[in-house]
């Protein structure tokens, strides 16, 4: 009878947030968690990531029904696209001040002040639901803080990384609800774009693997960059160093990580396969794989890599980062010793493995490779350099860092030799689910 009494009777429930701004006329709805209540307790099932309300943004509230079970409270911080202020936020259900508190029928909803922003609301709306039919995925972080450096081109790291400057870079640790001791790990390098979709923190959190998705550019006060303000050999040593840092964690299993980036993380992360940068930056531990979402990989005299296999996975209507230099890349790694799988899906484009693309979209931020550019670029009378050579050629290794130092000048020049200015990126199911395959391969789950 009390249980029928309460505000929130035993069940699911879906908790929806939404952020209002009464003085720009604005709603924001933003995601909601799958919680379960028992005699007045609250579990949850479920927190979605959001890149303006992450799980870890709000960790601290505190969910209260009081003893008569009539008032429902939700109290504490949350900070809205990363705020750096405290936001305080105190939301009150009173059955007694709700007209039809019958949630089988009804749906709660009550708001509050957003910290000290006072035309700025928080509101949650309470949903019963019958059933938990999504994913168990709680997006609440873990922050690992680890040492590492920036240089700005492969050259600058020839005499080693002790003249460099160092800096302090941290990632994000999603751990999956397990009763092991100890799980296989995923270091997350992002793109450009600054981020990683969450639905690859879920994929993995399905599979007990643990992510560890290192914040390069926000570490270094960036969101998003497209001509380089951090080098990609910047992030070649965050992956190493986040590897040194992760392999101390006595709920990880140091022999099974891999490491795996989007596009920009991915040069880094063929970078992480290479001789070259292992001698240099000295680390610890191996990866087990290196996985590569569409790189741009650059054309290279002679490789030696590390005898772990890199995986590249790149769509053929990628024109960003052309398919062709990869499958010259994927030579050179055999010629020399190395090992690579190199997976070219056909239809695909760019971003194909990112979900929320399923309305394809052109956008005219990124360049395309021409034709005759990438034909000029192959042909075997074309000079090809070693790393750490200072050569401003956007195909030359690592040549986006050397074309990021140039002046503005040489860089539209380039372009206009180079790219057409157009981009279409699109989902690709079959290229998303035949790459999980071989990343489940990978680490021998299903």
């Amino acid at each position: 009878m009390a249980d029928n009494d309460s505000i929130l009777p035993n069940g699911i429930y879906e908790f929806h947030w939404t952020y209002t701004n009464e003085d720009r006329n604005t709603s924001d709805y933003f995601i909601y968690d799958t919680v379960k209540i028992t005699n007045g307790k609250l579990e949850h099932l479920n927190i979605p990531c959001h890149r303006a309300l992450l799980g870890k943004y709000r960790k601290n509230l505190k969910y209260k029904t009081t003893k008569d079970k009539k008032k429902f409270s939700v109290k504490g911080i949350i900070n809205v696209w990363k705020d750096t202020d405290n936001s305080k936020i105190n939301i009150l259900f009173d059955k007694n001040n709700i007209k039809n508190s019958d949630i089988e029928k009804y749906k709660l909803q009550s708001s509050s002040q957003y910290g000290k922003y006072k035309a700025e609301k928080i509101v949650l709306k309470i949903v019963k639901t019958q059933e938990h039919k999504g994913d168990n995925f709680i997006c609440n972080s873990e922050v690992v803080k680890f040492k590492s450096y920036s240089p700005k081109s492969a050259k600058e790291m020839l005499g080693g990384l002790k003249k460099i400057k160092t800096q302090e870079v941290y990632g994000d640790l999603y751990y999956p609800k397990t009763d092991k001791k100890k799980v296989p790990l995923i270091i997350t390098i992002h793109p450009s774009m600054g981020f990683v979709p969450a639905h690859h923190f879920k994929f993995f959190n399905n599979l007990d693997i643990a992510v560890l998705d290192v914040q390069t550019f926000k570490s270094r006060g960036i969101d998003k960059q497209w001509e380089y303000i951090v080098s990609e050999e910047a992030a070649t040593i965050d992956a190493y160093a986040a590897l040194d840092k992760i392999s101390k964690d006595p709920r990880i299993d140091k022999k099974r990580i891999a490491v795996m980036g989007f596009s920009y993380g991915a040069m880094a992360v063929i970078n992480t396969h290479q001789k070259f940068f292992i001698d240099i930056i000295k680390p610890k531990n191996k990866f087990m794989a290196h996985i590569a979402y569409y790189p741009l990989c650059y054309l290279y005299k002679n490789i030696e890599t590390a005898k772990a296999p890199l995986y590249i996975f790149i769509g053929k209507e990628d024109r960003l980062t052309p398919y062709e230099y990869c499958e010259d890349y994927s030579q050179k790694v055999k010629e020399g010793g190395g090992t690579v799988v190199l997976k070219v899906f056909p239809g695909a484009t760019h971003r194909f493995e990112w979900e929320n693309l399923k309305n394809p979209i052109y956008i005219s931020t990124f360049n395309e490779h021409k034709k005759e550019f990438i034909s000029k670029k192959l042909d075997p009378s074309y000079p090809r350099y070693n790393i750490g050579e200072d050569v401003p050629d956007v195909t030359a290794p690592n040549g986006w860092s050397y074309f990021s130092l140039q002046d503005e000048e040489f860089r539209k020049k380039l372009f206009k030799e180079c790219c057409n200015v157009k981009s279409l990126l699109e989902y690709n199911k079959n290229a998303a689910t035949e790459s999980k395959l071989i990343i489940k391969k990978i680490f021998n789950v299903n």
